[in-house]
C-alpha cells in the first residue's frame, strides 16, 4: 500500500480578485466574524460562535485535517489584503476518487461573485492536481444564494436528499449538486491518477482520509469547546 501523500507546500490559488492561502492562527478574528453571525450558521451544522477562542479551536481542526490529508481548506482573501473573508475547501472520498465541497463567506461580502470565483479556482485545483473525478456539494433547499454559486460554477443539481441533514434538533432536506471532470473540458491533465488517489490512503478503511474536512464542524456544533470530529452520518451543508 502506498503511503499517504502529504502536501510539501500548501497550494496558493490566485484569481482576478482573490488569493486563496492556508489558514493561520492570525485568522482567528476573521473566522469568528463568519461563524458568530447567525445569518451564516443558520445554513449549516455548526453552532454560532460565542468567543474568539472557539474560532481558534476551529482553525486547529481545519489545519489538522490538512495535516492528515483528510481534506484541504483555503482562507479566502482579497488581493492586497491579508484579512480572511471566507473559507473554501474539500474533503476527500478516496474510495471513489471524489471530493465533498464546502464554503463559507463573511456576510459583508455576499452578492459580489466572490464565492463563485473562489469555488471555480478550487474546482480547477481539485480536478487538475488531485486526480479527482467528481465533486459533490449539498445545500439546504431554502439556501438560494448557495444554489446560485454552484450553478454559476457549473454544477448540476441531482435531486433532493429528503431529511438527510440533522442539526440543531431538526431534520433538513438537502439539494445535491455534482460536477464531473468530464463536465469541465478546460481542465488540464491530472498530476495523479484516479487509481493513485483511491489507493493512497487505503480507501474506505482508512478513516482519517475518507471523512470530509468540512464535516469536522458537525462535532464542533455539539460542543464548541471540545475537539471536533465527524460522526459519519451526514454531509455538511454549504453556506454563502
Amino acid at each position: 500500500m502506498q503511503q499517504r501523500p502529504c502536501l510539501r507546500e500548501f497550494p496558493i490559488l490566485k484569481t482576478e480578485r482573490l488569493m486563496l492561502r492556508s489558514l493561520a492562527p492570525e485568522d482567528q478574528a476573521g473566522v469568528f466574524a463568519i461563524y458568530s453571525n447567525p445569518e451564516v450558521t443558520r445554513f449549516c451544522d455548526v453552532a454560532t460562535l460565542a468567543n474568539q477562542q472557539q474560532a481558534s479551536v476551529l482553525i486547529q481542526v481545519f489545519q489538522a485535517e490538512v495535516e492528515k490529508d483528510g481534506g484541504i481548506r483555503w482562507a479566502i482573501t482579497q488581493k492586497g489584503s491579508p484579512r480572511l473573508i471566507g473559507l473554501c475547501g474539500v474533503g476527500w472520498y478516496r474510495h471513489n476518487a471524489s471530493a465533498l465541497l464546502s464554503y463559507d463567506l463573511n456576510q459583508d461580502y455576499w452578492n459580489r461573485g466572490i464565492m463563485t470565483e473562489a469555488v471555480q479556482a478550487v474546482v480547477r485545483y481539485v480536478f487538475d492536481q488531485a486526480g479527482t473525478n467528481r465533486i459533490t456539494a449539498t445545500t439546504t433547499v431554502d439556501n438560494t444564494a448557495s444554489m446560485h454559486v454552484l450553478l454559476h460554477a457549473g454544477f448540476q443539481e441531482e435531486g433532493i436528499l429528503r431529511e438527510w441533514g440533522l442539526w440543531k434538533g431538526e431534520f433538513k432536506d438537502l439539494r445535491c449538486f455534482s460536477l464531473l471532470r468530464k463536465d469541465t473540458p478546460a481542465a488540464g491533465p491530472s498530476n495523479r491518477s484516479a487509481a493513485g488517489l483511491a489507493n493512497s490512503c487505503g480507501g474506505q478503511e482508512s478513516g482519517d482520509c475518507t471523512r470530509p474536512l468540512a464535516s469536522a464542524k458537525a462535532g464542533f456544533a455539539a460542543n464548541p469547546a471540545a475537539p471536533c470530529g465527524w460522526d459519519g452520518t451526514r454531509p455538511p451543508t454549504l453556506i454563502h
